[in-house]
This record gives structure tokens, sequence and C-alpha cells, in this order.
């Protein structure tokens, strides 16, 4: 070979591996640059990331802090409507308890024991009290259909009531005559205060009315007194007591209450 086609041959391998070596350093110059701009983005999306994931439990708390709030508020509110409902029942039961014993009341105080037998419990009867200490064992006791009714104010029958405060003496009678004395004895449709299942007049005797009737709702009708010297001693009450079935009350026990020594 020529001597000077060999030294351009060698010129033209060394320009071309140079070249190529050339190439090569700027690919890997441009790698280098992506490679360091993925490496940016990367960083920049780790940020965000962890924006997000605080902006999460931001969001969590804020949820539970709402769910909590929402049960409170549930709670409240079932709360509330147990109260309202309460506040509703009851009205409506002392209601129909007060319009009851004022129709007992009125059918007393006419006499009528015809009406009376209907509002009478028709297996217990009706127990009459001349005083508020009740004796479960000896008060007389009527039941309708038999001592309540028609010819209840027109019965000759003497029956032994209970005995007289103070002397001790029996109280014996007709019931019209028991009547005039321990039940309607006093204008009780127009009384000066009213209690339901609570307890007006009071006095020196033990009064055992809940005792005797713990189940059962009762409504006294009260005069404070009559004759100012008499300061409040002339007190006098009537306490209607009923049994409660299904919505309706049914009478049982007449109790009457006036000042005893």
């Amino acid at each position: 070979m020529n001597k000077k086609y060999f030294i351009l041959s060698i010129l033209l391998i060394s320009t071309l591996i140079l070249s190529s070596c050339s190439n090569d350093d700027t690919l890997v110059s441009n790698l280098e640059l992506e490679l360091a701009g993925a490496k940016e983005e990367v960083s920049s999306l780790e940020v965000k990331v962890e924006d997000l994931e605080g902006n999460l439990d931001v969001l969590e708390s804020s949820l539970e802090e709402k769910n909590t709030l929402l049960s409170e508020q549930e709670n409240t509110i079932s709360s509330l409507n147990s109260e309202i409902e309460a506040l509703t029942n009851s009205p409506s039961q002392s209601a129909n308890l007060l319009n009851e014993a004022f129709t007992v009341l009125g059918h007393l105080a006419n006499e009528d024991g015809a009406a009376l037998a209907n509002h009478a419990h028709p297996t217990r009867g009706v127990r009459f009290s001349p005083y508020f200490n009740v004796d479960e064992n000896n008060d007389i006791v009527f039941y309708p259909g038999n001592t309540i009714g028609a010819n209840m104010f027109t019965n000759t029958t003497v029956y032994i009531w209970g005995e007289f405060d103070g002397t001790g003496e029996s109280i014996g009678g007709e019931y019209a005559y028991y009547h005039s004395r321990f039940v309607y004895d006093e204008d009780y449709l127009n009384p000066e205060l009213i209690g339901i299942n609570q307890i007006v007049g009071t006095g020196n005797m033990n009064n055992n009315i809940e005792d005797v009737y713990p189940n059962e709702s009762y409504v006294e009708f009260h005069f404070t007194g009559f004759d100012p010297q008499y300061m409040g001693m002339d007190w006098r009450s009537l306490v209607l007591v009923f049994e409660e079935d299904n919505g309706t009350y049914y009478l049982v026990g007449i109790v009457h209450g006036e000042w005893t020594a």
C-alpha cells in the first residue's frame, strides 16, 4: 500500500473513532440531563404526594370530627324526642285521668248509682275509706251490679264503715248517710286545689294511700278550710283512686280526708 494512502486511512479511522466517541459523550450528557429532569419531576411529585397525604389527614380528621358531631346531634335529637314524647304523653294521660275523675265526681254529686256502676272496677269493686289511713281488711267494698247501682242510695242495709277519729265510736249507717258525711260532704266539683297523683291534704293521721294503691293513679279534690277561726284545721279532701287498663280508668277507691286529732 502506498504510504500516503496508509496515512490517510489511519486519519480517517481516527476521525471516525473520535466522531463516535463525541456522539457517545453527547448521548450520555443528554441522558444525564434527562435523568436529572426526571429526578426533579419525581421530587416534585413526592412533594405533591406529601401535600396530598397531609390534606388527606386533615380531611380524615375533619370527617371524624363531623361524624362525632353528627353522633352527638343524633343523641341529642333522640333525647329531645324522648322528652317530647314524655311531655306529650304525660299531659294526655293526666288529662284522661282528670276527666274520668270529674265524671265520677259528677255521678257522686248527683247521687247516680247506676251511672257510677259503669265506672267502677268490675271485679275489684270500690273500697270506701272514711280517712286517709286506708284499712285494707275492714273498709267496706261495693261492687257494680250489686251494691253499686240504681238502688245504691236507697239501700237500707246498715254497714260499719270504720271508727270516728278521736272517739273511736263505730261509723254505722246506710250508704246514703255515709255518702253525705264521708264522700260528697263538700262541693268537690269546685275545689280550691286538685292533686294528680300527689297528696294535698295533710294531718296527724298516717296517709297510706300510695302504700295500699302502689300501682294505681289518684286525684285529690281539696279545700284548705272554711272558717278562718279554725286556721285550716277544717280542711276537707276527697281522693278518687283508679286502676288503668288499656287506656281505661276504673274506680277502685274513694278516700275521704279531714283533719284528725
